[in-house]
């Protein structure tokens, strides 16, 4: 069953998952990445804030997540916020011209649908830490994932070099360690917080949190003098109510079944009687 003893998953049954998912995870970052070349950095926050409503689509669908109307408001006014904030950012006059705006806007609409595949996966994938399912190691999933992503793309960065479009002695130490740090702490680290939530929530909560960064960014602005623009308390808010609204339980937003039985036989209990009504324990 790909267990052994203690209900742990076997290296091989982790090393499957993560060679499935480790494709959606590098065009993620690669469209990502590769839209900036093309847009200016508010399309392309503004476009990649969309995930939150991929993951929730996706997750209606494959996941069998339930909808409310409360909850898709919710993930929208997530969406909101990031907007309201790129676009005060953008009047500040750091944004740069696009060369491609149409590819750049597309790359990361195709950016944010692949994070929502790629999350839907570990969450469909993976089990959950209920312990029913089995133990799966987070943190030797995300090492599959990374080493498979080595030795599968590693020939793209090697022909780059070679056809000198990207030569690797470009590089100064400076910037490979920057490399190497942001590696450490932007994916590695956030990778591992991230996908552990994904397993303990779900992944349309797990995605809007990563929204909760707008209003963060507003308070260490204020708290090291930087006194952000209105507009980004504004979105900062936005982002926080929303974020209140999904982690909302699905089962407080409608009517329990049990209720609308005993909801529905009270009335007939009046349809019959006539004039009276009587009174259901």
């Amino acid at each position: 069953m790909g267990m052994d003893a203690k209900g742990r998953w076997t290296r091989s049954r982790v090393a499957k998952v993560s060679l499935l998912i480790c494709p959606f995870w590098f065009l993620a970052q690669l469209t990502f990445n590769l839209s900036l070349k093309y847009t200016t950095v508010t399309s392309n926050t503004i476009l990649s804030s969309s995930s939150s409503l991929f993951t929730f689509l996706v997750s209606l669908v494959f996941l069998g997540e339930v909808f409310t109307w409360v909850k898709l408001f919710s993930v929208l006014l997530c969406m909101g916020g990031t907007i309201i904030v790129s676009l005060g950012d953008s009047k500040s006059g750091s944004s740069k011209v696009a060369s491609n705006p149409v590819l750049g806007d597309i790359l990361s609409l195709v950016s944010a649908a692949m994070y929502a595949v790629y999350i839907t996966l570990i969450r469909k994938k993976l089990p959950d830490d209920d312990g029913k399912s089995g133990h799966a190691s987070m943190a030797q999933f995300l090492g599959y994932l990374g080493l498979f992503n080595m030795l599968i793309f590693l020939p793209i960065p090697l022909v780059l070099n070679f056809a000198n479009l990207e030569p690797f002695n470009t590089l100064t130490w400076k910037q490979l360690g920057l490399i190497v740090g942001k590696g450490m702490f932007d994916n590695v680290l956030s990778d591992l917080l991230w996908a552990k939530a994904i397993l303990l929530t779900s992944t349309t909560v797990a995605t809007a949190g990563l929204t909760i960064q707008v209003p963060l960014a507003a308070i260490v602005d204020s708290l090291t003098g930087n006194a952000p623009p209105i507009m980004d308390y504004i979105g900062a808010a936005a982002v926080m109510v929303g974020f209140a609204g999904i982690n909302i339980p699905s089962d407080s937003c409608s009517v329990p079944e049990e209720a609308s039985i005993e909801l529905e036989n009270g009335k007939n209990s009046v349809h019959r009687t006539g004039s009276s009504i009587t009174q259901v324990d």
